[in-house]
């Protein structure tokens, strides 16, 4: 199986959760009807549910910081490589096309965005990874 995104892992949590509320609902609705021992099981499945709704929840907060970790990680790569290609650049050009790569990649962080971020970070690394 594939890993999973942040984002992933928490429609998970939320999908537990509806789970989690719809066995309640069944059970208030059919409370006088069910024996004890069909209480205590879906009380103990429900509660198992529930637990694994948040648990998802808190694995989908620790995913965001290692997606976040690694491309901080990435762009402190790409910021050396943007301040050598500045440097070694014979055309104005050259020093604009990066410069605005850079207003890209500052967008896409500020939005919040990781499509746009990862997009963003491999347009830039191309770019001054190749001629200066």
């Amino acid at each position: 199986m594939a890993t999973l995104t942040s984002q992933q892992v928490k429609d998970l949590s939320k999908q537990f959760y509806v789970i989690f509320g719809a066995i309640g609902r069944y059970r208030e609705a059919r409370w006088s009807e069910l024996s004890k021992s069909q209480h205590q099981k879906l009380s103990q499945l429900q509660r198992s549910i529930y637990n694994y709704s948040d648990n998802l929840l808190a694995l989908s907060a620790v995913l965001k910081l290692k997606e976040v970790d690694n491309e901080l990680t990435e762009i402190n790569k790409v910021t050396q490589q943007v301040d050598e290609a500045i440097e070694q650049a014979q055309q104005i050009d050259r020093v604009i096309g990066i410069a605005a790569k850079v207003v890209a990649l500052g967008g896409a962080v500020v939005s919040q965005s990781p499509l746009a971020i990862v997009s963003s970070l491999a347009d830039l690394t191309q770019d001054v990874g190749g001629e200066a």
